[in-house]
């Protein structure tokens, strides 16, 4: 019983140092390979950028209009046969509209990110020239589109 605790305990013990080996290994070369920043990533990261502002401009608007009906319903007048309807209703906007909060916060957050991860990649572009390759006239040409 004690052998086969043992052996159980050195292979555990070989796999753990392989894996760890393996994750060390991944994790060195994507720090290597992430190093220099191209105009190709900078386009990349604009892109994801302009997805943000769409999700953030949707989700605004989206809440907007729904404030518009929560506010015109609580306006409505109550009977006693449509009360509960309204009550329901107005619980259920309600917690879209803060759902549709949560999701904005969440949004700006991101884009905040994606506008300094941006910003440190066209900074990041300066550094990759050196003085004895020919020199791109449109390198800085990605900037313009919109």
């Amino acid at each position: 019983m004690e052998r086969l605790t043992t052996e159980s305990t050195r292979k555990s013990g070989l796999m753990w140092n392989v894996l760890s080996l393996a994750l060390c290994g991944a994790l060195s070369f994507s720090n290597i390979s992430c190093g220099n920043k191209t105009q190709k990533d900078v386009i990349q990261q604009q892109q994801k950028l302009e997805s943000i502002n769409f999700q953030l401009s949707h989700y605004i608007q989206a809440r907007k209009d729904l404030v518009v009906d929560y506010n015109k319903l609580l306006k409505y007048p109550k009977t006693n046969s449509n009360k509960n309807d309204i009550n329901k209703s107005l619980y259920q906007m309600f917690e879209v509209i803060t759902d549709y909060d949560e999701k904005i916060e969440d949004l700006a957050k991101d884009r905040i990110e994606a506008i300094d991860d941006l910003n440190k990649y066209i900074s990041d572009l300066g550094v990759n020239s050196s003085p004895n390759q020919p020199i791109d006239p449109n390198r800085w040409d990605f900037l313009l589109t919109k």
